[in-house]
């Protein structure tokens, strides 16, 4: 294989991924970095083209750079055919409606329409609409590579929908005038970022436009603006806070109704006081008794006589207690807890802001309620760009949820404020950390940073050590832009490498960073038995 010239394809078992020659050129990456990137390309571990079942292949590749004739491009400019037509569309539509009708009431839905047609969209949409018109819930599922497929997607959405009706205890409302329409999307096209969008070729009459800013998604259909209009709504609807970031496609749109649209972004809404436990039972205990046992346990295990010190930061991981408790334990064994503790981890989940920051009053855990701290949440969304006061980030995430146990037992008393990022560029961590610094300088009394992240994911143990300790050391050089680097560069999946390099460069912007302490480490393997395939997990405090 010659860098520059060949092409990767690797294939194993129903994992399979391709990587173009340019992108070697473009990443600047060897031999061996480009077999461990294409591996990745594919969900396998780094090292998986090393095994005998792994299939290899090498291709070359010419870049015609160069416009198409007019003529030729026009000569070829054609729409494609739409999954379903008019007719379709409408007895589908209609199809959903007597399913969510179906499951409210108890009797059998049906889950499939002989009569239409199937296959495999690129997303598909239903949004219940009131007696006025106005949408009153909207529920869409989405996936541009590989897709969805129509009628089975459909069907979940109806059970979706009829969830969210019993649940709002509304459950009349679809016999009291209310209707549903439903949106098709097909043939996606990339158009550039938001930063710097090419609309030559969407014509909104067809074609709806989407833009993905991170786990968030918004897309609109209006036959009515013009693509520049159209673009506009729909980048103000995304609440897109890095343009640069943002991709932008369009699909095929066939809709019961225009216009038409949703959004995973942050949407206002009324918030619970309390945030409720999502993970309990499946991380941890759902038990309290058992929950208190096992982080007594887990607390008790390590070195004896260990003394509490007060420190800037720490660094714990979030799987499930019988995986990574041990680590954390012995991190928040050395520390003394403030009265105030910001715990930032990295988003695990497609559910609203990029950059999220939970409004809560309290975190509730099996047998114990924390105290969080909504006025420091409010300070953190104004002194930092992009960050929002968004409950639905939080409403599945489990990377702050993990550590509240052990913070529950050892500082009840401490409030807790729970930030999610979801994606970013270095500038954006320095931008962020300049914000959460300039917060931190007007406290009384200093909060603990809690970074809150698991190690290299999905290596044989081996390898995971390996890629671990190279993070680990950059880590240890108090080098924000050195963790960044090494970590995107060496392609460690380290999923919580922004939640630290924010917090590393805050404390130096604090002058609060001086020296690291490794307190623990191990892998999945530990606890699970199987090497082949583990998580890694780095306990460090930061002084």
């Amino acid at each position: 294989m010659t860098v520059g010239r060949h092409g990767l394809q690797i294939q194993r078992g129903a994992s399979s991924g391709l990587l173009l020659p340019v992108v070697a050129v473009e990443h600047r990456l060897e031999s061996e970095a480009f077999l461990c990137q294409v591996c990745h390309k594919a969900g396998l571990a780094p090292d998986a083209w090393m095994a005998d079942d792994t299939s290899i292949s090498t291709f070359e590749g010419h870049s015609i750079s160069a416009p198409f004739e007019p003529g030729v491009a026009q000569s070829t400019d054609r729409r494609p055919e739409g999954l379903v037509d008019t007719a379709e569309l409408v007895d589908l539509s209609e199809h959903c409606r007597n399913n969510v009708i179906a499951l409210l009431s108890g009797a059998t839905p049906s889950y499939y329409l002989p009569a239409c047609s199937d296959g495999t969209a690129a997303g598909v949409s239903l949004a219940i609409m009131s007696a006025t018109g106005k949408v009153s819930r909207n529920f869409t599922s989405l996936s541009l590579r590989p897709g969805v497929p129509l009628q089975a997607s459909l069907f979940e959405l109806c059970e979706r929908a009829a969830r969210s009706i019993r649940e709002g205890n509304t459950g009349s409302a679809m016999t009291d005038g209310w209707t549903l329409e439903l949106t098709v999307l097909h043939d996606p096209a990339m158009h550039g970022t938001a930063a710097e969008a090419d609309l030559r070729g969407v014509d909104p009459r067809h074609r709806a436009l989407l833009v993905v800013d991170g786990n968030t998604s918004t897309w609109e259909f209006d036959p009515k603006k013009s693509p520049a209009d159209l673009m506009k709504s729909v980048t103000k609807n995304a609440s897109v806070a890095r343009p640069q970031l943002a991709g932008v496609y369009s699909l095929e749109a066939r809709s019961t109704g225009s216009p038409a649209s949703a959004t995973t972004a942050a949407q206002e809404q009324p918030v619970e006081s309390t945030r409720l436990p999502v993970v309990a039972g499946k991380f941890y205990p759902d038990d309290a008794d058992q929950l208190g046992k096992m982080v007594d346990q887990l607390l008790s295990t390590g070195e004896e006589n260990t003394s509490a010190r007060p420190c800037a930061a720490v660094m714990v991981p979030h799987a499930g207690l019988r995986y990574s408790g041990r680590v954390a334990a012995a991190v928040f064994r050395h520390v003394q807890i403030p009265d105030r503790v910001i715990v930032i981890s990295p988003k695990h989940t497609r559910l609203g802001a990029a950059w999220a920051v939970a409004p809560h009053e309290s975190w509730r855990l099996p047998g114990a309620t924390l105290a969080s701290d909504p006025q420091l949440a409010r300070q953190l969304s104004a002194a930092i760009p992009g960050l929002q006061l968004d409950a639905a980030a939080h409403s599945q995430e489990h990377g702050i949820e993990v550590e509240l146990p052990f913070l529950a037992r050892l500082a009840p008393r401490s409030r807790v404020v729970g930030v999610t990022v979801g994606g970013g560029t270095l500038e954006d961590c320095i931008r962020f950390a300049s914000g959460l610094s300039s917060v931190m300088r007007a406290c009384e009394s200093q909060p603990l940073l809690v970074v809150s992240s698991d190690m290299n994911h999905f290596a044989r143990d081996e390898e995971n050590r390996r890629l671990d300790e190279i993070a680990i050391q950059a880590l240890e050089t108090l080098n924000p832009t050195k963790v960044y680097e090494t970590v995107v560069g060496q392609r460690i999946t380290m999923c919580g490498v922004l939640p630290a390099v924010i917090v590393l460069e805050t404390l130096r912007q604090l002058g609060r960073l001086s020296q690291s302490h490794r307190v623990a480490y191990t892998t999945s393997a530990e606890a699970s038995g199987d090497t082949s395939r583990v998580v890694g997990y780095a306990g460090m405090v930061f002084e």
